[in-house]
């Protein structure tokens, strides 16, 4: 049956097209989505976001569900319409920003958002600043949290339980950092940011070049703050290991180079990071939403802030966490951690969750984002035909020839790209699938086929 509808593709049931950029922050929220929307009668597509874009005039027309509405998506946004889709989106970074305004300068694009149907907030806290912004939009504004916190829920744990295990089991009693300073340590370098907002077109004065440098060069501060209370740390805890996991924009070979030499030291970045959270004795970060996801894991939480701002910290990630400003405070913490202690924010950030984040409790967050999109008429004229098909063949041609082209001639992209998404096969895809189903309980209904380059349908 599942064959039959990849085939030829009918007007029954409405479908969701889910892109995914990063594989290990998105793809089983993403997967997890898929799933509640297969129980609803939706049909969707998975995939690569670069493969999505590629191959979208040969894919079913749906409701496109985007990570951000920034000033660059507005082309693409007006795109996928006149090939008949809708859009939706959420912003991946919209939970946990330091500054309400650099973020609605640089993240809340208003073209884009009046291309959308809906966008689906993390919270109230989010809502109500994007609608002070976007007035004219506000009723596609939703608070419905995001999927990728419905898996830090007891109900959903059991996905990642094998692969903590394997973590223990490979690393024993481990300490985690987890850094977030791409704005200075960014694979293409240090400028980086600055470039790619130029890009953009957010930068529009001498005020706001300020702004970003200013920024930049607090996070180079937090940078070599992380960097210096390293080697304290491993030598206050040798008999742990320390892992350090960067954020998938960073330079990891930088970090490698900063822990050179420390013996119990290590950066280590593959999959999800659910399962090292489940694994790990404690965890240590700055202004990261890791912090948040860890706080809702009940792992142990310390925020470490070697230099501080008002403008430039993010206060949620922080608030939720046990806070220390130097090296040896924070070696007392990470040491009460480890001796059974719990640490995180207390009352206050038990409050400040509640009040950001809108499905702490209650309803998850997919089955709010779907209650939204099942509002929408999304009964999408198809496309048919030889070349509709012919065309989904030819992408498992020229897409990796272009990819095999791009590692020849511009291998740093190559790479970068690589880092953010190493690849998806059917194998992998039905995988997860049969884990989150095992986890949950649900799902066994869902099946998984091949649709187009690195895209798979789902489906009942």
């Amino acid at each position: 049956m599942l064959r039959g509808m990849v085939e030829a593709v009918v007007n029954e049931s409405p479908w969701l097209l889910l892109p995914v950029e990063t594989k290990a922050r998105e793809f089983h929220a993403k997967l997890l989505l898929a799933a509640l929307a297969v129980e609803r009668g939706y049909r969707v597509v998975l995939g690569e976001q670069n493969a999505m874009v590629r191959q979208i005039s040969h894919l079913p027309r749906g409701l496109y569900v985007d990570k951000s509405i920034a000033k660059t998506k507005t082309k693409h946004f007006q795109q996928l319409r006149q090939q008949g889709n809708k859009v939706a989106a959420w912003c991946e970074e919209g939970l946990v920003y330091r500054d309400r305004d650099a973020y609605l300068r640089q993240r809340i694009d208003l073209a884009s958002l009046a291309e959308a149907d809906r966008f689906f907030c993390w919270g109230e806290v989010q809502r109500a600043n994007i609608a002070g912004k976007a007035r004219r939009e506000a009723a596609k504004l939703v608070a419905t949290g995001n999927p990728r916190f419905d898996l830090l829920r007891p109900g959903y744990r059991g996905l990642f339980a094998d692969e903590a295990q394997t973590l223990r089991d490979r690393h024993g009693d481990f300490i985690l950092i987890n850094t977030n300073f791409a704005r200075y340590n960014h694979f293409y370098g240090e400028d980086y940011l600055l470039q790619s907002q130029r890009h953009r077109g957010t930068v529009e004065g001498a005020e706001d070049e300020a702004f970003l440098l200013a920024w930049r060069d607090f996070l180079g501060q937090m940078y070599h703050g992380f960097a210096a209370m390293l080697e304290p740390l491993s030598k206050a805890f040798p008999k742990y290991k320390i892992i350090l996991r960067p954020h998938p924009s960073e330079n990891h070979q930088r970090w490698m180079a900063e822990c050179d030499g420390l013996d119990n030291v290590s950066v280590e970045f593959s999959g999800n990071v659910v399962p090292w959270l489940l694994a790990a004795q404690v965890l240590v970060h700055n202004s990261c939403t890791t912090g948040l996801e860890g706080y809702l894991l009940d792992c142990p939480v310390i925020a470490y802030q070697p230099v501080q701002s008002a403008i430039y910290d993010s206060y949620l990630p922080n608030v939720v966490s046990h806070a220390v400003s130097e090296a040896q405070p924070l070696i007392g913490a990470i040491g009460a951690a480890l001796a059974g202690q719990a640490m995180n924010g207390g009352a206050a950030g038990r409050a400040a969750a509640v009040e950001y984040y809108a499905a702490l409790d209650g309803a998850e967050a997919g089955e709010r984002v779907l209650d939204a999109i099942d509002g929408l008429d999304l009964s999408l004229p198809q496309p048919s035909g030889a070349s509709y098909a012919l065309g989904r063949m030819t992408g498992y041609l020229t897409i990796p020839a272009r990819d095999l082209a791009r590692r020849l001639l511009r291998p740093q992209i190559a790479d970068y790209a690589r880092q953010k998404f190493p690849g998806l096969d059917l194998d992998e895809m039905r995988r997860e699938l049969d884990r989150l189903s095992a986890a949950s309980g649900r799902f066994s209904g869902v099946h998984v086929a091949p649709l187009a380059y690195q895209c798979y349908c789902l489906a009942a």
